[in-house]
């Protein structure tokens, strides 16, 4: 059951690719990002793919 969990949860396929985006707009940003660029927000997510 564990292994099944892991596969679920993604922890075996896990690229660790991180993807940062705005939560006001969805605007696509760089890691550094303080701002978002198309509508100023300073709410930047990160979503580990």
């Amino acid at each position: 059951m564990g292994r099944l969990l892991d596969v679920l949860r993604g922890s075996e396929n896990d690229s660790g690719e991180i993807i940062y985006e705005c939560r006001n707009c969805g605007e696509t940003v760089s890691a550094d990002t303080d701002d978002c660029p198309a509508c100023g927000s300073t709410e930047i997510a990160s979503y580990r793919l």
